[in-house]
C-alpha cells in the first residue's frame, strides 16, 4: 500500500459501490405494467379481429340477374281490441267465436298476408292471448302486434 494514495507509482484505488438499483418494488411494478400491456394488446387485437363493420368491408362481385319488382303487398288484416274488451275485425265489431272465420275470409286464401293485432294497453293479457290464438287458428302465417314508439305522443300512430 502506498501512502499518500496519490503518490507517483501508487495506483489509484477505485471504490466500487455495489448497491443495486433494482429493488423488489420496481420489479413488481414492471411486472404489473408488462401484464397490463399484454392484456390491452390482446383485447384490442380481438376487438379489431371480430369487428362486424370490418367484416362487412369484404369485397364480393355478385352475379348479375334480371331483377323484378316485388309483388304488391296486400293490405294487412287489422284486429283491434278496445279498452272495453270488444274485438273489431277491420272496423266491424265481431266476437271471439266469429274471429277465426272472419280472419279466414279477410285473408282470402293468402296465408302470407300480414295480420296486425292492436290492443289497448288496459286490456287484460289473457284476452290478447285468446285473440292471438283465434287468429292463428285461421291459418295466418304472419302475425304482428302493434306498439307505439317510445317517446311518441300518446295516441300517435
Amino acid at each position: 500500500m502506498c501512502w499518500p494514495p496519490r503518490a507517483r507509482g501508487c495506483p489509484l484505488k477505485i471504490r466500487t459501490n455495489r448497491d443495486s438499483l433494482v429493488t423488489l418494488e420496481s420489479v413488481a411494478i414492471t411486472d404489473i405494467i408488462l401484464n397490463m400491456f399484454i392484456f390491452f394488446f390482446t383485447s384490442f387485437s380481438l376487438v379489431y379481429t371480430f369487428n362486424p363493420s370490418r367484416e362487412s368491408r369484404i369485397q364480393v362481385k355478385l352475379p348479375q340477374a334480371d331483377v323484378t319488382t316485388p309483388a304488391v303487398q296486400a293490405e294487412p288484416v287489422v284486429v283491434t281490441i278496445d279498452a272495453s274488451n270488444r274485438i273489431y275485425l277491420g272496423t266491424k265489431l265481431t266476437t271471439l267465436a266469429g274471429l277465426t272465420s272472419g280472419v279466414e275470409a279477410a285473408l282470402g286464401g293468402d296465408a302470407t298476408t300480414n295480420v296486425i293485432v292492436r290492443s289497448d294497453r288496459s286490456v287484460i293479457f289473457d284476452r290478447v292471448i285468446q285473440v292471438l290464438d283465434a287468429v292463428k287458428k285461421s291459418g295466418a302465417q304472419r302475425l304482428s302486434l302493434a306498439v307505439e314508439e317510445k317517446g311518441s305522443p300518446p295516441g300517435h300512430k
